[in-house]
């Protein structure tokens, strides 16, 4: 009896001792993803997610205490190492998403380590509810928001004709002119509207809902290629992947009451209460739709898939204990491992970042070659400035003497180490409004004898076309891929000790003339690349 008290306080350690690791190693990333999910609307679900983790956990933790017991020890530790580079690199670059996913994969890899492939299996699940809960990339995001935004809009345009009410589509804003009134009113289709924001939360209530109306919970017990071909599993996925189509619809249908009431009782209705009440009315309805979705294909299921036994030949003992069934030697090696990722990621992330002089980029020359600079500096807002962070800015109008206009602006940072970084203009551009359409790469071959290839696109706003190119430049490089900036920061950040560089970018109407109009951009861009260095260091 004392034995056995005293082993399950001695492993009671082992679990107290590796949970402190983890907190020393992922404390930091932990508290923002808290706040992401205090502040970002789109990812609030995942405030409920830990305790409906810990719940599922406590149903099956039966099962698991019945499952089989076989430790991966060099798959678990590989798995550890991985999670370590990838918390490195995503800490050294900048990267939340890298920094939370590594995070996701230590606790894979725990498990593995300490219990084998099958405990992992039966925790799928709350695996999967994790992942759903980590933010994903600003530019993969938009990428998602903003073909949401369009179908939204389009949707809510054709739904707005269907009550002979007159509208104009441009992009994602809906143009109206109420009833007894000459003023337009913009209901701007924003991401909030687009669906993207409750399909976030759907996708979640989905697998949430198909885990808790499982025939057996066995079923995900078995093998792997046993639960693929199995009914449940395509139903987890048929019912994930409606939850698409119902953001779409209901938030369409949303933008659609909102058009018709902004007709009748004009801009008051788009706005403040009514807004919001709109927004929950969305969510409730498109849990309803999912909720009936579910119920069809478990009525499909009872009549044309008749539940069968598990064939798995694998046998399940009780046992009275759940604990890591390693020696002392693993145990310490996994923690010694730990601790000196976390000791070495933390230095990396608390040692000082070489400190480069520059000027500020409010000195840079009104004039560039045969551009001159007319009007003075524009200046964002202090909430647009909240958003960027930049360490220092500039926006201004050059003209060239044929006639020529072009738009300029250059976003310095000094250090991407805080969470500071560039704003892509596939990130800022999409939620004012624009379209991004026919992305293509340009060279750019300056005066001094420079070459470097940027990201040419063509933008849209309404009936307004714009040539916009853009790149990023810093510590010597210039690249027009974000993906490669970032690894570029992360060698940059451990060989050079610098994580600075500056966004760049030029934009000018499409006019008469897209060839033309492209050479004006790209002229006024060789022109920026000679004399940047100065305000962006080497």
């Amino acid at each position: 009896m004392n034995f056995s008290v005293n082993n399950q306080k001695h492993n009671l350690w082992r679990v107290l001792l590796v949970v402190a690791a983890l907190l020393f190693l992922f404390g930091t990333v932990l508290i923002k993803l808290g706040r992401d999910w205090w502040t970002d609307e789109n990812y609030s679900h995942g405030l409920l997610v830990p305790f409906v983790i810990g719940y599922i956990i406590w149903l099956e933790f039966g099962d698991l205490q019945k499952t089989e017991q076989k430790p991966e020890f060099r798959l678990g530790f590989v798995t550890v190492l991985i999670s370590l580079l990838m918390l490195l690199g995503g800490t050294l670059g900048a990267e939340l998403f890298t920094q939370r996913v590594s995070f996701v994969l230590m606790l894979a890899g725990i498990v593995v380590y300490f219990y084998g492939i099958k405990i992992l299996q039966k925790l799928i699940i709350p695996f999967m509810l994790l992942l759903l809960a980590v933010p994903i990339p600003q530019i993969i995001f938009n990428k998602i928001a903003f073909p949401l935004q369009i179908w939204a809009s389009q949707t809510a345009a054709w739904g707005i004709r269907l009550f002979d009410i007159p509208c104009v589509r441009n992009g994602n804003v809906i143009k109206i002119v109420p009833w007894g009134t000459t003023q337009v009113v913009g209901l701007e289709v924003v991401e909030a509207c687009s669906g993207i924001r409750s399909l976030m939360t759907l996708i979640t209530l989905a697998l949430v809902l198909a885990y808790f109306t499982k025939e057996r919970r066995q079923e995900i017990a078995g093998r792997w290629v046993d639960f693929v071909r199995k009914f449940d599993f395509w139903r987890i996925v048929i019912l994930m992947l409606s939850a698409i189509p119902i953001a779409i619809l209901t938030n369409a249908a949303r933008v659609t009451a909102t058009g018709i009431l902004t007709y009748f009782y004009g801009e008051k209705a788009a706005v403040g209460f009514w807004h919001e009440l709109a927004g929950w009315l969305v969510f409730v309805s498109g849990f309803i739709l999912l909720t009936l979705v579910n119920l069809a294909l478990s009525n499909l299921r009872r009549k044309n898939f008749p539940v069968l036994q598990d064939s798995t030949d694998e046998p399940q003992t009780a046992v009275n204990k759940f604990y890591p069934a390693i020696t002392n030697y693993q145990n310490i090696a996994l923690l010694l491992t730990l601790l000196i990722g976390g000791l070495c990621i933390n230095w990396f992330e608390h040692r000082g970042e070489l400190q480069v002089e520059h000027l500020s980029l409010t000195e840079l020359p009104s004039k560039l070659g045969a551009w001159e600079q007319k009007g003075e500096d524009t200046r964002f807002d202090a909430e647009t400035e909240s958003v960027l962070r930049t360490t220092d800015y500039v926006m201004r109008n050059y003209f060239a003497p044929t006639d020529k206009r072009a738009n300029l602006y250059i976003g310095y940072y000094a250090s991407q180490r805080s969470g500071a970084t560039y704003h892509s203009p596939q990130n800022c551009l999409p939620g004012s409004g624009w379209e991004m359409k026919n992305p293509q790469l340009v060279e750019i071959n300056t005066p001094a004898g420079k070459n470097f290839v940027v990201n040419r696109y063509i933008v849209q706003n309404g009936d307004y076309q714009a040539i916009l190119i853009y790149w990023y430049q810093g510590r010597g490089r210039v690249t027009a891929n974000e993906y490669q900036d970032k690894i570029n920061t992360v060698v940059d950040g451990v060989l050079k000790r610098r994580s600075d560089g500056a966004m760049v970018r030029v934009m000018t109407s499409v006019g008469q003339n897209e060839a033309e109009a492209l050479q004006t951009a790209v002229d006024l861009s060789a022109q920026v690349a000679d004399n940047l260095t100065p305000f962006v260091p080497d």
